[in-house]
């Protein structure tokens, strides 16, 4: 096949990845603001009702309802099994490649955490620089990945997110490109996770997140995927956050610390002890260079990408 040819198949394969998702994303804030505006309608109906002037105004339950989230997953998730044939998801998506075993699940765990203590320096880095300019990242980071403030909120992030974020991502997305390559695959699949989080704070531990869930969907099941997903969000963001609500910031941070720098801690001797096994796995395979510059400059990816940095200023702004 001409190489112009095969250049122009790869970028229109790839375009519609991009596209989807940025039509994902505004579809899923609109709704967002629809139900935040629908919120701070019935609470300020109740208020008229009661006669009363809206002098306690719920801000946690406007900016936390999660109603729109829900219903553009459900609509995202209608869409993309009725668009995708059964034999996609019955031999691709849902295909199973080997056992994990429970100290396989525990390393992997480990290595979760062990990203969100890179994040973490990567976040108290950004602090100092914006410290600099007299400006602060603490309260957007607790609004993008701190505890839910409502049940609605809770029952996405904790719970439908890693199960439609993982069909999208890992299964979708990670499957269509698995055919060029498993590297390029995971490596692609992790940019645009990380990318769609849309600010700079989640960006690269959602990255490293991808690499790692990408992995075990290939080598084990998307199931897998979807509990450390899970594990991610229930556990080491929603009931972390919760446990540590009542600490001192310093206490609180020390106990952070010492769960996350031990899994790390951990998590790097199985590496080490195993680094043999893992660079025989990233020497398997290699990279097709043409594939990987598509990728990059078809119009979805380039547009999406734009979209997110556009959306990562207007949250630090």
């Amino acid at each position: 096949m001409d190489e112009k040819l095969i250049r122009k198949h790869l970028r229109r394969e790839f375009r519609m990845i991009g596209w989807l998702l940025v039509a994902y994303f505004g579809i899923l804030n609109i709704m967002a603001m629809a139900a935040a505006f629908s919120e701070a309608g019935c609470q300020i109906l109740r208020a008229l009702s009661r006669g009363e002037f809206l002098r306690n105004v719920d801000l946690d339950g406007i900016l936390g309802n999660g109603w729109g989230y829900i219903i553009t997953v459900a609509i995202g998730m209608l869409f993309l099994f009725c668009w995708k044939e059964d034999r996609f998801w019955r031999e691709s998506v849902l295909s199973c490649h080997g056992r994990m075993r429970a100290g396989d699940f525990a390393v992997l765990a480990c290595l979760c955490m062990a990203a969100q203590l890179v994040n973490s320096l990567w976040v108290s880095g950004l602090e100092s620089v914006m410290n600099l300019f007299d400006r602060s990242v603490t309260g957007i980071l607790e609004n993008v990945s701190g505890k839910s403030d409502t049940f609605s909120m809770f029952l996405y992030a904790s719970i439908l997110a890693p199960i439609s974020e993982e069909l999208i991502f890992r299964g979708y997305i990670l499957q269509t490109l698995r055919p060029y390559g498993r590297k390029f695959a995971i490596v692609c699949s992790a940019f645009l996770f990380g990318v769609f989080h849309g600010n700079l704070l989640q960006t690269p531990y959602a990255f490293l997140m991808g690499l790692i869930l990408g992995y075990v969907t290939l080598e084990y099941h998307i199931g897998w995927s979807v509990a450390l997903h899970g594990f991610n969000n229930l556990v080491l963001a929603d009931l972390l956050a919760r446990v540590t609500e009542g600490l001192s910031e310093q206490i609180a941070g020390t106990v952070s610390l010492v769960l996350l720098g031990g899994a790390t801690i951990a998590a790097g001797v199985v590496l080490i002890v195993k680094r043999g096994q893992i660079g025989q796995y990233l020497r398997s395979e290699w990279m097709d260079r043409r594939c990987v510059k598509c990728f990059f400059t078809n119009s979805g990816v380039i547009a999406l990408t734009v979209l997110m940095a556009l959306n990562a200023l207007v949250v630090m702004g």
